[in-house]
């Protein structure tokens, strides 16, 4: 392996799991899929391990599917489905905030549409995402590559209030909205905080002028409204 690299003590340990599923009057008893997914499951927690960022965010450009299909010879759309597969039978933890606030510097904004195009590389993080706007009732527009997610600006706001971890500056970036919404001659007393860029959209609000203005609320370590700055401004 070129990408991949076990030590000796890791090897042992990684023996004693196997073993386990053979050595307990269980021989036999371990599909093919359920070995092919351990082993992936040993190798793609090492590669993480070794390719984190100082914010213990993911490297993707270290960690691509194209490298992790060159170093096992599977296609780059097998490591597709046993990423999200090993996600769901072994959870990694990760912070999906952080992670795609680290890729929103590459993404382009498009003032005529309001959308951001951003290319995601990892299917559980984009899962991650697309399950947060389908919570807050807002969507994100199906591409014919599954890496590339688009999407409204106006729902970026809902995230930036979801990333907020304390509950009295959630509040302060709302009641500034309002205030803002105001200012902007919209109908305030309809704002509903449960569906903020729904909102935005529907009543066609200023998003560079809400973003410029919100500053003065929003936490400073909001990974998310940094980004999204540095993109609208």
């Amino acid at each position: 392996m070129k990408y991949v690299t076990f030590t000796d003590t890791e090897k042992i340990k990684m023996f004693d799991e196997i073993a386990g599923h053979f050595y307990n009057a269980n021989f036999g008893q371990l599909s093919k899929a359920d070995m092919e997914l351990m082993m992936f499951n040993f190798y793609i927690r090492k590669m993480i391990d070794a390719n984190k960022n100082a914010d213990e965010t993911i490297d993707y450009s270290k960690c691509s599917d194209y490298k992790i299909s060159k170093d096992l010879g599977i296609t780059q759309q097998r490591v597709r489905n046993m990423k999200v597969k090993n996600q769901l039978v072994n959870p990694i933890e990760f912070d999906w905030k952080k992670a795609f606030a680290r890729l929103i510097k590459n993404a382009r904004y498009d003032t005529a549409t309001n959308k951001v195009i951003i290319s995601i590389p990892d299917p559980n993080l984009y899962y991650e995402i697309e399950n947060f706007m389908e919570e807050q009732g807002a969507y994100i527009e199906k591409q014919m590559n599954s890496k590339v997610l688009q999407m409204r600006a106006e729902y970026f706001i809902d995230l930036i209030v979801a990333a907020e971890p304390e509950e009295a500056d959630r509040k302060a970036i709302i009641k500034q909205l309002k205030k803002e919404l105001k200012s902007q001659n919209k109908d305030e007393k309809k704002f509903n905080e449960a569906n903020i860029g729904k909102f935005l959209i529907e009543n066609s609000a200023d998003i560079t002028t809400i973003v410029a203005n919100l500053a003065t609320v929003v936490s400073a370590g909001n990974p998310l409204f940094t980004s999204l700055t540095s993109l609208v401004k």
